[in-house]
């Protein structure tokens, strides 16, 4: 059997040293290229970064840009919708004065023609028209039938009966109608004079007929009185 046989390894002073500097070596290496790989890492964050930060201030830009786009549109279509609200407006103030100037010549169509009628003071063309929940448009003719007519002086009464909480009540037109100050009304004409205007009722009140009253301005007596029923034109 053989023996082990040591073995000797000699010590030496220099090698210890050099393994030493090699470490430190590496360590100072990797510390600058690790500061060197931060650096770098640093820049291209630094780079990114600005690149960012002018990418945001575009899209903030554009941002602003189509929020300025969007109030014109939205300025346009206002100033559209009010353009297109108002010549609907002006469309139905010509209609009506179209329906008023037809009506108009139908009266005197009806005048002209009308051999029927008693000669004198009447009231004709009675009718009223629902504009909403409180408001009634009313519309009657005084008219005068004579061979030898002449400039009229008239005084003309109008009245709404009804019922308030099941008593029956009477209101004069100026207690419904803000533009009457008081009754009677004084109305001058030759041929016809058309009364219209709205009625404004209280709440609590249920009309059921309306009464005209006319007579010339110069007579004490009431010259004629006629009754209409409250019913709604179409």
């Amino acid at each position: 059997m053989t023996g082990d046989r040591p073995i000797v390894v000699t010590y030496r002073r220099g090698r210890r040293l050099r393994w030493i500097g090699l470490i430190c070596s590496s360590v100072i290496i990797a510390f600058f290229v690790g500061r060197y790989w931060d650096g770098q890492k640093s820049a291209q964050l630094m780079v990114e970064k600005l690149k960012l930060e002018e990418k945001i201030g575009d899209i903030e830009s554009e941002l602003m840009l189509r929020e300025e786009q969007l109030r014109n549109v939205l300025l346009s279509s206002e100033v559209d919708q009010v353009a297109l609200e108002n010549t609907r407006q002006q469309m139905v103030i010509m209609q009506r004065q179209i329906h008023a100037r037809n009506e108009d010549l139908s009266l005197y169509r009806d005048l002209l023609q009308d051999n029927d009628s008693p000669n004198g003071l009447s009231v004709s063309d009675f009718s009223l028209y629902l504009i909403d929940e409180k408001r009634i448009r009313y519309r009657w003719v005084a008219r005068q039938k004579s061979s030898k007519t002449r400039l009229l002086s008239i005084y003309a009464y109008m009245e709404i009966h009804g019922k308030i909480d099941g008593t029956d009540a009477v209101l004069d037109l100026s207690e419904v109608n803000e533009q009457v100050d008081a009754m009677p009304l004084k109305i001058e004409f030759k041929y016809f004079s058309i009364q219209q205007g709205i009625l404004q009722l209280p709440d609590n009140f249920e009309p059921y007929n309306v009464r005209i009253s006319l007579k010339y301005t110069w007579e004490t007596d009431e010259l004629i009185t006629q009754d209409f029923t409250w019913k709604y034109g179409v």
